[in-house]
């Protein structure tokens, strides 16, 4: 093998991974951003919803008060929506964990692209 032609091998790879920084580059500049925006709206919904189930936990705790009532209001239909909404909540929470299981992942691979 010539001097030139291992000269040009040299430069050809080169190329080529300079051409692959610059895609890793091209894709941490477009989707680290969304990645980061996806996260801190995960962050504030989560907060939300653990808000929201503190709500709906002492709600439920003040209409057990009226169930030791001797003729309690027909409170069992909105205990049954509260239960119901502490469910749908609770599996609203499992889905938002695991989707930022997901987004932490993403990011971890955006990282070591990056570096």
């Amino acid at each position: 093998m010539s001097n030139e032609q291992g000269q040009h091998d040299f430069s050809t790879a080169a190329e080529a991974n300079q051409s692959a920084d610059n895609v890793v580059q091209g894709i941490t500049a477009l989707l680290g951003p969304v990645v980061f925006d996806m996260d801190k709206a995960i962050i504030a919904a989560k907060q939300s919803q653990n808000d929201l189930g503190k709500e709906i936990e002492r709600l439920i705790a003040e209409l057990e008060l009226f169930t030791d009532i001797a003729e309690p209001p027909r409170l069992q239909p909105a205990m049954d929506k509260l239960n119901d909404a502490r469910r749908r909540l609770q599996t609203a929470n499992k889905a938002m964990q695991q989707t930022q299981a997901r987004v932490d992942r993403i990011e971890t691979q955006l990282a070591s692209m990056g570096s």
